[in-house]
């Protein structure tokens, strides 16, 4: 990403583990998790937040699980090889995304409705 790319960037959510910003320019959403900065549209981000969302939490931390999972999304570049701490990691980063976008609209919609 070039450096007027994150100029632009305006910070949606961020945690401990990483954060989740956004382009009111390109409308796309840049991802920091695990050392990686991947750009996903907004759709492609709802998928991530399924798939992440499915992960069997309580098999992985069986014995016969390797402990890894490979998250990926059809369409996307890149891939994540997470394990369990860094799945809740990212579980609850996009949570709170999630939380600050379902925020955002009911304000929109609320002063919306006041004007």
């Amino acid at each position: 990403m070039n450096q007027l790319a994150e100029i632009n960037q305006i910070e949606v959510f961020s945690t401990n583990f990483g954060s989740i910003s956004h382009c009111p320019r390109t409308d796309l959403l840049t991802l920091k998790f695990s050392g990686k900065t991947v750009t996903y549209k907004y759709p492609c981000l709802q998928r991530l937040n399924k798939v992440i969302n499915q992960v069997d939490l309580a098999k992985m931390t069986d014995a016969s699980h390797s402990g890894l999972e490979i998250i990926f999304l059809c369409g996307a570049e890149d891939c994540f090889v997470l394990d369990i701490h860094e799945i809740l990691g990212l579980k609850d980063l996009l949570h709170g995304t999630f939380t600050m976008f379902n925020l955002n609209s009911t304000i929109k919609d609320c002063l919306q409705r006041l004007i």
